[in-house]
C-alpha cells in the first residue's frame, strides 16, 4: 500500500500524474466544484489545485494528515501563505516551469497588436484584401519595457533582442548583476521607464505596481501595452480612457482584474485591442512541466526533504542536490543535538564555516531549529513553522559565519555559554560526519541506524554494553568511542544492523556507569 494520497482539483497533466501514482494513491479531477473541496480536506495527505480553487485559512486547518498544499503554476495568490506557514503546511508552485511558454505568449499579443493580425484575419474571412487599411509596424528598433525581471521577463528580454528590440526594464529587487547578465538597461523608478519606451509589458506577481491613469499617461503617445502578467496591475478603465484619446495605440490582454472579463468592459470596443483568455502558461509543453515540477516537489516535501519549489520556506540559490544533502545534515545534526542535550537554553548558536553559499544562513537557520524542535514538541514542527514554534518555546537561534569559506561545508551546534553541548558535524562528500558530540571529539561517518551510550569512562563498559548487543542477536557493524579524558564524561556510538528492542535498552541502562541510550534511525 502507498504511504500517501493525494487529491488533485484540476488537470495536471498525464506526465504530473504518473510521477505521483509512482509514490501515492492519487484522486484526480478534471475540475472538481469548488464547493466540494472543504469537505475532502480531511482525506489526503496533499491537496494540488491551480486557479479554480481557493485554498483559505479555514478550509486548510483542522486536518491532522494533511502536509502540504501546492498550486500547479507560478504564483499562489489563492494561497493564504501566512495560515499554511502558521499551519506547518508546506505550499509548493511550479516557478519558472510556464516562463517560456508566458514569454513566448507576450510577444504573440505584441505582433498581433503592432501587425493587425486579428483585424487582418478578420478582413480576409470577409472576403477583403485591402492590404494598406491594415499597414502596421516592425518591433525592429523598437524601445522595449519591462516591469518584472523574474524568469519571464529575463525570457522576454532574450526574445526582444532577436528582435533587435532595445531593452530597458524595472525590478528594485534584483542586483545589477542581473541586469548586465541579459543585457538590459535598468532605471530605479516607473517615472524613469514609462516616457522613453514604445512598449510596455509587465512580469510581476499580483503584488506588482499598480499602473493607473497617472502612470500610463507617462507613456509617449502610441505607446503598446501588453499584460500576460496578473489582473489588476493595470487599470482597466484608465487604459480605456487612453485608448479612447488615441494616447495609447493598442494593448494586448491575457489577463482582466475579473475572469471572465464582463460583457460591459470597455475595452471591448476597441478594435487594437487583442484579448485572449489567460492563455500566457498554457502550452502542452509548458503545462507538462508544472505538472512534473509541482509533483516533485509534493513528493519531496511528503518525504521530509526540503524541495527548491517550496514557497514559505527561504530557498537558497544553490544546486538540487547541495540542497538535499545540506538538508539531510541538518536534519541529522539537529536530531542529535537536541537528543544529547535535553535540558535546552534559550539561546542556540549556529556557526557555518566552508563550502557553504552566503544565502544558505537563513533557511539553514529554519531547517536546524525544526530538528531541534522536532525532538521536544508535540505539535507538528518541520522547516516551515520553526521559527513560529522556536518562538513559542523562548528560543532564539543565532547563526554565525567564521569566515571560511573553503572546506568542507561544516555546522557548529552548541547552547549559547554551554561548551560540553558542542556538536560539529562535516559533509564529506555528501556525507555526514560527526567531528564532535556533545562536546566529545569523535570521528563518525553517520550511520543509518546508530545506538549512543552516554555513560562514565570506566574498564569494562564497552565489553558489557557489546556482550548484551550479542544476545539479543544484534550484529556490531562499528564502534566509536570518545571521551573529554580518562575516567570522566565518556560516549560510545553502535552502528547496528537491526532495530535493538526496548528489552535491550533497558538492560543496558542497567549497566552499572551507563548514564544514558539513545537511538537513531532513519
Amino acid at each position: 500500500m502507498k504511504p500517501y494520497k493525494i487529491l488533485v482539483t484540476e488537470a495536471l497533466g498525464p506526465e504530473g500524474l504518473a510521477f505521483l501514482r509512482q509514490h501515492a494513491e492519487v484522486d484526480a479531477y478534471d475540475l472538481l466544484p469548488p464547493e466540494d473541496l472543504p469537505g475532502l480536506m480531511d482525506g489526503y495527505d496533499a491537496v494540488i489545485i491551480r486557479s479554480a480553487h481557493r485554498l483559505t485559512r479555514d478550509i486548510m486547518a483542522g486536518h491532522p494528515r494533511l502536509k502540504v498544499v501546492a498550486r500547479a503554476g507560478a504564483g499562489v495568490d489563492n494561497v493564504d501563505l501566512d495560515a499554511a506557514t502558521e499551519l506547518g503546511l508546506a505550499v509548493i508552485n511550479a516557478p519558472g516551469a510556464n516562463a517560456i511558454a508566458a514569454a513566448e505568449h507576450t510577444f504573440g499579443l505584441m505582433l498581433a497588436v503592432m501587425r493587425n493580425i486579428l483585424l487582418g484575419d478578420q478582413h480576409v474571412r470577409e472576403g477583403g484584401w485591402n492590404r494598406q487599411a491594415y499597414l502596421g509596424q516592425e518591433l525592429y528598433g523598437k524601445r522595449l519595457g519591462i516591469i518584472g525581471l523574474g524568469r519571464v521577463g529575463r525570457n522576454v528580454a532574450r526574445i526582444a533582442h532577436g528582435f533587435r528590440m532595445t531593452v530597458t526594464a524595472y525590478d528594485p529587487y534584483l542586483t545589477d548583476d542581473i541586469f548586465r547578465a541579459h543585457n538590459v538597461t535598468r532605471v530605479t523608478s516607473l517615472e524613469a521607464l514609462l516616457p522613453d519606451i514604445d512598449i510596455l509589458t509587465i512580469h510581476t506577481p499580483k503584488s506588482g505596481p499598480k499602473l493607473g491613469l497617472d502612470l500610463l499617461s507617462r507613456l509617449p503617445r502610441g505607446a503598446v501595452v501588453i499584460n500576460a502578467a496578473r489582473g489588476g496591475l493595470i487599470d482597466e478603465d484608465a487604459l480605456a480612457t487612453l485608448m479612447e484619446s488615441g494616447h495609447i495605440q493598442g494593448a494586448g490582454l491575457d489577463v482582466f482584474s475579473s475572469e471572465p472579463p464582463p460583457k460591459t468592459l470597455k475595452l471591448f470596443q476597441f478594435p487594437h485591442v487583442v484579448m485572449t483568455p489567460h492563455l500566457g502558461g498554457s502550452t502542452h509543453e509548458a503545462l507538462a512541466e508544472v505538472g512534473v515540477m509541482t509533483a516533485r516537489g509534493v513528493i519531496d516535501a511528503l518525504n521530509g526533504l526540503t524541495p527548491p519549489n517550496i514557497v514559505n520556506v527561504p530557498i537558497p540559490d544553490i544546486e538540487h542536490d547541495q540542497l538535499h544533502a545540506l538538508d539531510y545534515a541538518a536534519q541529522v545534526a539537529g536530531r542529535v543535538f537536541a537528543t544529547l542535550n535535553p535540558v535546552p537554553g534559550h539561546h542556540l548558536v549556529l556557526t557555518l564555516s566552508g563550502d557553504i553559499a552566503g544565502s544558505v544562513a537563513p533557511w539553514m537557520r529554519q531547517a536546524v531549529l525544526a530538528a531541534v524542535l522536532q525532538e521536544r514538541v508535540d505539535d507538528r514542527v518541520n522547516t516551515v513553522n520553526a521559527l513560529i514554534k522556536a518562538e513559542e518555546q523562548g528560543i532564539r537561534l543565532l547563526v554565525e559565519e567564521d569566515g571560511a569559506d573553503s572546506g568542507e561545508p561544516t555546522l557548529k551546534l552548541r547552547w549559547e555559554g554551554q561548551p560540553d553541548t558542542e556538536t560539529v558535524l562535516t559533509l564529506r562528500q555528501g556525507t555526514p560526519v560527526f567531528k564532535v558530540l556533545a562536546g566529545i571529539p569523535m570521528e563518525i561517518p553517520w550511520p543509518e541506524r546508530a545506538l549512543i551510550t552516554r555513560h562514565q569512562d570506566a574498564p569494562g563498559v564497552v565489553g558489557k554494553v557489546g556482550t548484551l548487543v550479542g544476545q539479543y542477536d544484534i550484529n556490531i557493524g562499528d564502534l566509536h568511542l570518545g571521551r573529554t579524558r580518562q575516567g570522566d564524561r565518556a560516549l560510545m556510538v553502535l552502528t547496528l544492523d537491526t532495530s535493538p528492542p526496548p528489552a535491550l535498552l533497558n538492560a543496558i541502562r542497567a549497566l552499572p556507569g551507563i548514564q544514558d541510550v539513545y537511538v537513531f534511525e532513519e
